[in-house]
Parts: C-alpha cells; structure tokens; sequence
C-alpha cells in the first residue's frame, strides 16, 4: 500500500472510532425555504472503488472553506455544550468535532445531496441555548441534543444514487452498503431477513443526526439483531422493548402487552410516559440541585458523595 493510501486508511478508521463512540426524538419538519445551494462535483472522492488508495467517503481537502451552513450547525451542535460546561467548571472547553463535522456536511450540501434551512438551524441554536443553560445539568451524563437539532438535514437523493449518508437520500430510503471507507446507493428499507445494524455513518455520527434512525429506517419492519424482521408476538423471547410489537415491552424477557407507565409507577419494561424516565425500576424525573442521592444517574448532573453512599445532586466537574 502506497504512503498515500496507508495515510487515508489511517483517516477512515480515525472517523469509524470517533463516531462509533459518540452518543448516538422525533421532530416536525419544516419548510425548506432558504437551502444552501453551492454546486461541487458530486462524485469528487465518493467511491473508493475508483482507485487503489483506500479513503473515507467524504474525503474532502482541509483547505476546503467551510460552507457556511454547515459551519454554523456544526459549531451549535459541537460547541455549544462544551463552552457551557467550560464556563460553569471555570476550565478551557475540552476537544470538539466542529472541523471534521464541517467538512463532511459541507461537502453533502454543495453536492447537492442535502439540503439545510436557515430557519431550522435558528430552531436548534436557541433548542441548544435552552437546553445547556445554567450548570445543573453538568456531570457524566449530560443531555443529548434536542429534538430540534437531530433531523434537520434534508436529502435529496433519489432510490439507485451513490450516496455517502443515509441522511442524503431522500424520504424514508436509508444509503445502503455503506462504510467509512465505501459509498452505498440509496433505496427503500429492506425486506425481511436482510443484514442490517453494525454500520457506521460518518455525517450522522459527526452531525449528531439521531433522528435518522427512524426517518431512514433500514428495515421495513425493525432490525433486530442484525436482521430485518417483524417485530416479535406477545410471548416470545425478547431482550429489549424495541424486539417486541407497538403496545407491548420486554418484561422478565418475554414481550408482553403493556403501555409505558405513568410518572411515580413502576417501569419494568424501562417504557415511561414522556417525560418521565426509567430510574431505578420507578417512572420519575432526574433530581435536581440539592437533592439526596446515591449514584448519578439519579441527578440531572451527578451525585456529589458526601459518606457511606449518601451525596447530594448537583453539577459535576470531575466527570464527564
């Protein structure tokens, strides 16, 4: 393998790791009414096939200039997190994914092969600004995005187009044979027993776009366990409540029907009404400032120990 070749290698695997470990909600579209339109050649670095080198799907030039939209998103969604926790810790802001999130977002917009409103970034900055205000929320734990920022990139491609993201296709198709290092063609969701899961999608990872998963489904039905298939009856073995029918959870490992339960009832199915969560087998809230706990996951932030398990929620520092 050339230097060259060994080089991009090193980038694609660099780009599955990072995003396999990020965090991987549902939300109205909008209108697009004002969509980025700079036009670039589709194909430039798109199949991997087209040489001897091994790259990444997006492979772009780092002397690429930003493309505006996708600058401003992806400092919103990489950024503003981390300069909230910064200033509440009074500490420099920790590493963030603005460059490389930019880079493969702006690609798929001046291509063509998404799309980005200037109303529904506003709509996820100020989700953002709300989301992350004050400091109680700091701790190992912190929120994910809000629903406004996870399903805000607009495909345009049609079913058979090469595609780098399943987020690039359009309407409910998803990018299939897709990885890191290989396009895949956009088409409808696939039928029973095809492969599905175990994929990683660079743009969904670095965008945090987590509302792909439902808007681009990969199955016609639902993927479990890495295949596509009905969802399971009433009575059969099942591990999670995803495995089991609409109506129904996974409780003592069967599926069985049951509506997700009320605040202060208990979850053993882990399904609550939202916004209530699962915690500790009971539907409830996280605790606020103040409050008494034993673990973290109990706080909005964390659990500060005081003795003998005891602490108080509050933000945590310590931790991420």
């Amino acid at each position: 393998m050339t230097r060259t070749a060994t080089v991009h290698l090193l980038a694609a695997i660099s780009t599955a790791l990072v995003v396999a470990g990020c965090p991987s909600t549902n939300d109205a579209s909008q209108k697009d009414a004002s969509a980025a339109t700079i036009v670039t050649s589709h194909d430039a670095g798109v199949d991997a096939e087209a040489d001897d080198d091994v790259r990444p799907v997006y492979d772009v030039s780092p002397n690429e200039p930003p493309e505006p939209h996708a600058l401003r998103l992806c400092k919103a969604l990489s950024e503003v997190q981390e300069q909230k926790r910064a200033a509440c810790c009074k500490i420099a802001p920790g590493v963030v994914l603005t460059d490389e999130c930019s880079r493969m977002l702006g690609a798929a917009v001046r291509t063509h092969a998404v799309t980005l409103a200037d109303a529904d970034i506003d709509a996820c900055v100020t989700a953002l600004e709300k989301r992350y205000d004050g400091c109680d929320w700091v701790g190992p734990f912190p929120p994910g995005p809000p629903p406004e920022c996870t399903n805000l990139v607009k495909g345009s491609l049609a079913d058979g187009a090469r595609c780098r993201s399943t987020v690039e296709c359009a309407g409910a198709s998803h990018c299939a044979g897709l990885t890191p290092t290989r396009a895949g063609h956009c088409s409808a969701p696939s039928s029973d027993s095809a492969p599905c899961g175990g994929t990683v999608d660079p743009l969904v990872g670095f965008a945090r776009q987590s509302g792909a998963e439902k808007t681009h489904p990969e199955c016609e039905h639902r993927c479990i366990q890495h295949k596509c298939g009905a969802p399971f009856k009433d009575g059969a073995a099942c591990s999670i409540a995803a495995e089991c029918e609409d109506g129904s959870q996974c409780i003592a490992k069967k599926c069985a029907k049951a509506a997700p339960a009320k605040a202060g009832q208990p979850c053993p199915g882990g399904l609550c009404e939202s916004p209530a969560e699962c915690i500790q087998g009971v539907c409830g809230s996280k605790k606020a400032a103040g409050e008494t706990c034993s673990a973290d996951f109990e706080c909005k932030g964390g659990c500060r120990k005081a003795d003998a398990g005891k602490g108080t929620c509050g933000p945590r520092c310590d931790v991420r």
